[in-house]
């Protein structure tokens, strides 16, 4: 294999930044072709059993099963947030655009979209514009995206009273240099202390081939908590593959982390917040694994085995799929295609349960929080290229990359 030199390093506007730069060699590039799954290597399939298909299990039809209303298309949507303040919910298009979505029919807004940096973009494969949140007040939005030149690009934009976000405000936070063309992650969340929580893929090829996601010199396979204000950075966890989707419910943070050969994981970093100040006060960062384990079995045995939170659900890949698309936790009510005109929901099934999907197989599941070791129930099969489940605007909506944006209650 052909080997070359890398540097899988972190940069921050403002401050000067804790974290060093690892050089390293690697192996081939898996992740370089346009129209790739943007949460893993390549397609991949198995006949491997699962272990989610525990109490509950359902084909997806009968009394009581969830349903999709589809809502409207766009170019790629990968991710939706919502904001204080404001019933629309954001769309973001892994092209480089953000689309406002109004109801009561949830059609995208008249006019530009609300934000448009295709020009700043590297899109395709794994790459492009991938996340968004907004900080608690909605006055700022904080977007993720993969810059021309391969690296992570982290920045904050204004809100305006519109709702456009204001492209002359953009400032970046924070930029992390990826060795390979995959593996970028891409979401990020805002916890109650207003900080931004982002979580950063392995730097990709496959196999974390220059052992980066435990290693505390890199940026990469890691939980990072930067200060909007700042720009300081701290690392709060590590030991992640690809965390694609991720999802922060009563203070906890929900990593859907895509697998290497055999298993697709659901993590989860209990008290956010109280954990980074754990670790600000000297606490060592919690380590999910990646790349001595993959889910609950041996990877690397030149990684340390010791010392690391087991996923709390993991499935094998097969018939069940191979690239977990993420997910989010349902509220007490979801918004449904036949809800009032006011926005409010209705009762769902779904209520309080992890919500998420597969790539691959298209399935979705549930997980009950409070018991994740119970097992995960199968709620619907065969939605097309689902590639994000994530909560906004009072409903859970599910992204397909071919362009459909359904609600699901």
């Amino acid at each position: 294999m052909m080997r070359r030199a890398v540097r899988a390093g972190l940069r921050v506007v403002s401050v000067v930044a804790f974290l060093a730069v690892l050089p390293g060699c690697s192996g081939a590039d898996r992740g370089s072709g346009d129209g790739e799954r943007p949460a893993t290597d390549a397609a991949r399939s198995g006949d491997g059993a699962t272990s989610g298909s525990g109490d509950g299990a359902t084909s997806g039809s009968g009394n009581g099963v969830p349903r999709l209303t589809p809502a409207t298309t766009l170019d790629q949507p990968v991710d939706a947030a919502s904001r204080e303040g404001d019933a629309a919910v954001y769309v973001v298009e892994r092209v480089g655009r953000i689309v406002r979505l109004v109801g009561p029919a949830w059609a995208p807004e008249p006019g530009p979209p609300a934000l448009d940096v295709s020009d700043l973009v590297s899109a395709g494969g794994e790459r492009g514009l991938l996340g968004l949140a907004f900080s608690l007040d909605g006055t700022t939005a904080f977007v993720n995206y993969t810059g021309r030149d391969g690296d992570t690009v982290v920045a904050s934009l204004a809100v305006g009273a519109d709702g456009r976000l204001d492209r002359v405000t953009l400032r970046t936070l924070l930029t992390v240099a990826q060795p390979y063309r995959n593996h970028n992650a891409g979401d990020l969340v805002v916890g109650s202390d207003g900080a931004l929580y982002v979580p950063t893929g392995d730097g990709g090829s496959g196999g974390d081939p220059e052992r980066l996601a435990l290693d505390p010199r890199s940026p990469l396979g890691k939980v990072l908590r930067v200060d909007p204000a700042t720009g300081a950075v701290r690392e709060i966890a590590r030991g992640l593959r690809n965390p694609w989707r991720v999802d922060l419910y009563d203070g906890d943070l929900w990593l859907a982390d895509v697998g290497q050969d055999e298993w697709e994981e659901v993590s989860v970093l209990r008290d956010l917040v109280g954990s980074a100040a754990r670790v600000g006060a000297g606490e060592a960062p919690q380590s999910f694994g990646w790349s001595a384990w993959e889910g609950p079995a041996r990877y690397h045995d030149d990684e340390p085995a010791d010392g690391h939170v087991a996923p709390v659900h993991a499935y094998r890949h097969g018939d069940d799929g191979c690239s977990i698309s993420g997910g989010a936790v349902a509220p007490a009510t979801l918004v449904s295609g036949d809800a009032p005109e006011d926005g409010t929901g209705a009762p769902s099934r779904l209520a309080g349960r992890f919500v998420f999907g597969d790539y691959c197989s298209g399935r979705i599941w549930s997980l009950d929080p409070a018991r994740p070791e119970a097992g995960a129930r199968l709620e619907l099969d065969g939605v097309d290229e689902l590639v994000a489940i994530v909560r906004a605007g009072g409903a859970l909506w599910v992204l397909s990359l071919g362009g459909a944006v359904a609600r699901l209650a």
